[in-house]
């Protein structure tokens, strides 16, 4: 294939000599919902021939999905991103009744069948991007060459990695998300508190998420005192509570919202350095997920990457200041490295 000059991604082999294009069906698993695609993958990359959006709750397994949206037309190969760790083609959803196992559905289905965890799979799936698909929050250094990361708050929190063999970047998965968060400031450690009287274990997911957003605004308010604008309140009534605070924090229309966001923006820059750090990723920093390019005004303002990413790492402030910071803005990453996966890695 065809490799683009953005992220040479490495995969396994490309296209058969009697190969022009490859069709695949490529999937992008969620505890709430399944977006599922037919594939054509070609020297230019991945066409959507046709994709759909199920419930996941409303199927028995994925198998039916499957089913349901293939009508008996087979595809080349299966291959779904998933929210977790994958474990010899196994995977167990914590919020979905669904135990998968790639060899049962390739029995079942006929067809070869792979899973791969959705960090590791929005990795390969940077092969498919353009420039214009990406906003730079910061540009480091030029010549800065090595490892990348990628961390993506959205529903929960995914981090993942990219090994540099010095020609191409090799994807790996993580579990980053769930570790421990740590505090730097009073507030945070107040953060801690209440967020350790709900929770045993106090990961950096119950802050850099949706979910997150929605628990740093309950601490505001109900730890801290302050009170939401009456217009926000109401709003939280009937709509997406999360989009709600962001929207208001952007329109500055609720200084508790407008808070919020800083918060979020900085523990999000605080817990990416970590993860350059761990990874030594000098080559890059990526951020995707749903929840960063609905908040790009927010990120890009004031300075806020470079004061909250760059100059609290101490003796490392050095080494972080090389490495470039991106938005990824197109949310079907997962789906397209699913099905670059799909094509070249099975």
């Amino acid at each position: 294939m065809n490799q683009h000059l953005l992220f040479p991604i490495f995969f396994r082999h490309g296209f058969a000599e009697h190969e022009s294009e490859i069709i695949v069906l490529a999937g992008d698993i969620g505890g709430t919902k399944t977006n599922i695609a037919l594939c054509r993958v070609t020297h230019d990359g991945v066409e959507r021939i046709r994709e759909a959006r199920y419930v996941s709750r409303d199927f028995r397994s994925l198998t039916q999905i499957i089913e349901d949206f293939s009508q008996g037309e087979k595809p080349l190969r299966i291959c779904m991103a998933v929210a977790g760790p994958v474990v010899e083609g196994k995977v167990r959803f914590t919020n979905l009744p669904w135990e998968l196992d790639s060899t049962q559905i390739e029995a079942e289905l006929g067809i070869p069948v792979d899973f791969i965890n959705d960090l590791e799979s929005t990795a390969f799936g940077l092969a498919a991007l353009k420039e214009n698909e990406l906003a730079t929050l910061y540009e480091g250094d030029a010549d800065a060459k090595g490892n990348m990361a990628i961390i993506a708050p959205g529903t929960g929190l995914g981090e993942a990695g990219l090994y540099f063999d010095g020609q191409s970047y090799h994807p790996y998965a993580t579990e980053g998300g769930h570790t421990d968060f740590a505090p730097r400031y009073e507030i945070d450690i107040d953060l801690y508190r209440f967020l350790h009287k709900r929770h045993d274990h106090v990961s950096w997911e119950r802050i850099i998420s949706g979910m997150g957003i929605v628990t740093l605004f309950e601490f505001l308010t109900e730890d801290q005192g302050k009170k939401a604008a009456d217009h926000v309140i109401e709003e939280m009534k009937s709509g997406d509570v999360a989009a709600v605070i962001s929207k208001s924090a952007m329109e500055k229309s609720c200084p508790v919202c407008v808070e919020v966001m800083t918060l979020f923006t900085r523990h999000l820059a605080t817990e990416a350095a970590q993860l350059v750090l761990k990874t030594k990723s000098i080559g890059g920093l990526i951020i995707a997920g749903g929840i960063p390019p609905k908040i790009l005004p927010l990120l890009q303002q004031d300075n806020r990457w470079k004061n909250y990413f760059i100059n609290r790492n101490g003796r490392m402030d050095a080494l972080i200041r090389q490495v470039k910071v991106q938005v990824v803005l197109n949310e079907k990453l997962p789906l397209l490295g699913a099905a670059y996966y799909a094509a070249f890695n099975m």
